[in-house]
């Protein structure tokens, strides 16, 4: 427990909405007041959340002119006042917000709590003083200036990121994409398009080079720079993550507000654990296969407690397909785990939603069972060439 109460750090101040309220309405609170998130109520009652993130990804699947709210909220769960920031940390990272409601019950919403006033709090004592280099992802996922917009949107998906340094041959940082802005600028427009609302317009290619794109000006740290420094240069610049370099500008690390969350919401618990984040299409699974996947999952991280470690984030996007064969779904399962031992990446598609997970977490044991040989861990040689079919 980190000893700090939720109440401590909230705020009463919040932007309310029905649940049946035209979307552009959102757009408009957005615009005028920009809110981290606004709370959706049907009547008296809280229902979720709406983020600007949900609200430019609805633009996929909506037209915002005519979508309600009830078209692209999120569910999520209420903070108690009297709650640890431990568990508010723990909840954030379960259901992928940087904001929550915070209340008695649903019908008793008093406020929100932000994740980086959250983390301001918490760095204020011991936690503060560490360095950044202690948190940070040291496998470093980046791209060239030459590389195009197309390869930056396949490179995210792929690995499951949102942001990628952009480096010379050389490996100093030049600049950097993030999901949010590709978005913005190269999904959002095609989408208008179709629905006539910028005909004639010109639409930039998805070939065109990152150098022409790309943030420049990058907000960095140092690997030895402290939490409460990293926090209030989020803070102040109003973002989530930071670009790490060495003293020679090239790239060391990347520190993301999740990776500040992570430490504090195991404070919950005496043992650490593994947190499971679903996206994409999950939400339309069954009760029944979206509890048979956590539950493999969890059998599957039980079984490799010794090579995993006791702590990480298991990011699975789970995609769903229109075409089907003998009634069954074609899934595709992006699965992203990351962990203070390495990182690993895999895609399984394949009918249906079980079947696909459970090829990603094939090729995340193949991953595995294959650094654990090249680190020479002889406990693992056996298990290593069955699975790679040598054996």
């Amino acid at each position: 427990m980190v000893g700090i109460t939720v109440q401590e750090v909230m705020t009463d101040k919040f932007q309310k909405i029905d649940i049946d309220a035209p979307l552009s309405e959102a757009i408009g609170i957005f615009e005028k007041e920009d809110p981290d998130l606004i709370l959706v109520f049907d009547g008296n009652l809280y229902k979720g959340v709406l983020t600007q993130d949900l609200i430019i990804r609805s633009h996929l699947k909506w037209d915002p002119t005519r979508a309600k709210v009830r078209d692209v909220y999120k569910p999520a769960p209420v903070v108690k006042p009297d709650d640890d920031l431990s568990k508010a940390a723990k909840l954030m990272m379960e259901v992928d917000l940087r904001s929550l409601p915070v209340g008695e019950s649903k019908a008793e919403i008093i406020g929100v709590i932000s994740d980086l006033e959250l983390l301001k709090r918490v760095a204020e004592g011991d936690f503060g003083n560490k360095q950044v280099e202690e948190f940070m992802t040291r496998e470093v996922i980046t791209l060239k200036p030459d590389d195009t917009v197309a390869k930056a949107f396949a490179t995210m998906r792929d690995h499951a990121i949102s942001r990628i340094p952009i480096v010379n041959e050389e490996g100093k940082l030049e600049g950097l994409v993030t999901l949010h802005d590709l978005i913005i600028r190269f999904i959002k427009p095609r989408f208008r398009a179709q629905a006539g609302e910028v005909a004639g317009e010109k639409i930039p290619p998805f070939s065109m080079p990152l150098r022409d794109v790309m943030i420049r000006g990058v907000i960095t740290v140092r690997p030895d720079t402290r939490v409460k420094e990293a926090v209030q240069i989020m803070m102040e610049n109003d973002i989530d993550g930071l670009i790490v370099t060495n003293e020679n500008d090239k790239v060391v690390g990347v520190l993301t507000v999740k990776d500040l969350l992570l430490p504090i919401s195991r404070m919950v618990e005496k043992e650490a654990r593994f947190y499971l984040q679903l996206g994409g299409d999950a939400d339309i699974l069954s009760d029944f296969t979206r509890e048979r996947i956590i539950e493999d999952i969890r059998r599957f991280v039980d079984g490799y407690e010794d090579l995993l470690g006791q702590e990480g984030i298991i990011y699975l996007h789970i995609r769903r397909f229109p075409e089907k064969f003998r009634g069954v779904h074609l899934y595709q399962a992006r699965m992203r785990v990351v962990t203070d031992r390495g990182v690993f990446v895999a895609t399984g598609e394949t009918w249906g939603a079980i079947q696909a997970v459970h090829d990603a977490l094939r090729a995340i044991e193949r991953q595995i069972l294959q650094k654990a040989e090249l680190e020479k861990d002889t406990r693992y040689y056996k298990r290593f060439i069955e699975k790679m079919g040598l054996w």
